[in-house]
């Protein structure tokens, strides 16, 4: 046998015994295949709906980056947030019987014992799960989470090769070691291996609709009541809520009469969570947040639960209140807080350089694209000058104000909520019930002043 052929044969058993290698040969050829398929002649094949069918073949950790493109409309172009957004809930569907099936796994017996009605055609189909119309015995309509069979072990395998790239990657290149690449794989890790336990995501909405209840907040927004009873670690039933999604602009408008109003609700709701709760709702994309038909904000798909140490969430307040008041030097001591600051950095350089990078982003609006544009420069510079490291969850929260700016982007684009009297009139009542849980721990309040 010619040596060639010996390597070529060796090298073809280690890709096919080692799931992290296998899973990148089948990555390079699931790509090509699908750029390969634009010399085709249907016009309406373009780059992007190759790039996002790659992902679906690819499975759901892709099919979760797919989502953070499609609710990131100022780092990619329209033309390929708008192709994207059809992995926010619209992923090519499992057939019923494979759904039947894990339902009578899990629960004992067959969909038909136990619904009154069960609905073969999904309402939404995603990358962990899809969901199904349902009537129990009683007459409540419900959903029906169902997970996907096998997705656990692909996501595992996603997950190595993912943190392979990313141990490479901040050995390649300084600006991925500054931006703690590896950190954030950890947290992506961390959230869809829990966004995999239902029963814990059974958790999460309990506790968020108890947080609603304690501040008030239920006439603004409310998440579905969960069936404990029918529910395990791969099926999930809840109340059906009936609405349109908040990227929705013709339905949204059908069923409230000030846009603004329910901006600034979801940011009150996000916030309460944040501040009170020192947890948040970890993925809200447009497919996880309707407009009810009563007018109120509808959270759904708690499998990404966003927790903050008390620590963090104290620096966390800090950096918020310092957005609000405009204050450079608080946006500095909180950001030190939180251990982001290298320890050579030189502190009155530091406390200039976040006023000049931050304190022009209160003025911003999405449809003043050119400040955001100037913003990104002068943040990356300020980690090259200051060795900056965000800790993971203010990565996370940065993800989900990302997807609050689409939404302003569709509904109310010249909004600016750190300019609105009202909006700081919220912010600063949720600083006070802040800084009572805070000085309960010793800590030093927040400042709170008018903005400048």
């Amino acid at each position: 046998m010619p040596a060639w052929l010996v390597v070529l044969v060796a090298v073809a058993i280690v890709v096919a015994a080692i799931p992290v290698a296998r899973r990148a040969v089948v990555l390079v050829a699931i790509f090509a295949r699908r750029l390969v398929e634009l010399v085709g002649d249907d016009p309406e094949y373009t780059t992007a709906r190759a790039l996002r069918l790659a992902f679906e073949d690819l499975g759901p950790a892709y099919v979760k980056l797919g989502q953070m493109i499609a609710s990131s409309p100022t780092a990619f172009p329209k033309e390929t947030t708008e192709e994207f957004a059809r992995c926010l809930d619209n992923v090519r569907p499992l057939p019923a019987s494979a759904v039947r099936a894990v339902i009578a796994e899990d629960l004992g017996r067959p969909p038909r014992e136990i619904f009154a009605s069960f609905d073969d055609t999904p309402l939404a189909s995603a990358s962990v799960a899809q969901v199904h119309a349902a009537t129990l015995a009683t007459g409540e309509h419900v959903v029906v989470k169902v997970q996907r069979p096998g997705v656990r072990r692909r996501i595992e395998h996603d997950l190595a090769l993912v943190g392979t790239v990313a141990w490479i990657g901040e050995r390649a290149s300084k600006l991925l070691r500054r931006a703690n690449l590896r950190g954030i794989v950890a947290d992506f890790r961390r959230t869809i291996r829990e966004e995999l336990d239902f029963e814990l995501e059974a958790d999460h909405v309990e506790q968020f609709n108890e947080l609603l209840a304690r501040e008030g907040l239920d006439h603004l927004a409310a998440a579905p009541r969960v069936y404990r009873a029918l529910s395990t670690k791969r099926v999930l039933v809840m109340e059906r809520m009936f609405g349109c999604r908040i990227d929705d602009k013709l339905g949204v408008d059908a069923r409230i009469t000030d846009p603004v109003e329910m901006l600034r609700a979801t940011s009150q709701v996000f916030w309460s969570c944040v501040l009170l709760g020192g947890f948040f709702h970890g993925d809200v994309h447009a497919g996880n947040i309707m407009i009810l038909d009563d007018g109120r904000l509808g959270y759904l798909d708690f499998g990404i639960f966003g927790r903050f140490s008390d620590d963090h969430r104290a620096a966390l307040a800090d950096w918020v209140g310092a957005l609000v008041s405009g204050s450079g030097e608080q946006i500095a001591r909180s950001l030190a807080a939180t251990g982001a600051l290298g320890e050579h950095a030189v502190w009155e350089d530091f406390v200039a350089d976040c006023t000049e990078a931050f304190l022009p982003m209160r003025a911003l609006t999405v449809d003043n694209p050119e400040m955001l544009e100037a913003f990104y420069p002068k943040l990356l510079a300020m980690a090259e000058r200051h060795d900056l490291r965000l800790p993971q969850e203010f990565v996370l929260i940065l993800k989900q104000l990302t997807y609050f700016g689409r939404y302003v982007m569709i509904h109310a684009p010249h909004y600016n909520e750190n300019l609105d009297p009202i909006a700081q009139q919220m912010f600063v009542r949720l600083f006070f019930k802040f800084n009572a849980w805070r000085t309960g721990r010793g800590a030093a309040p927040i400042e709170i002043r008018p903005a400048a």
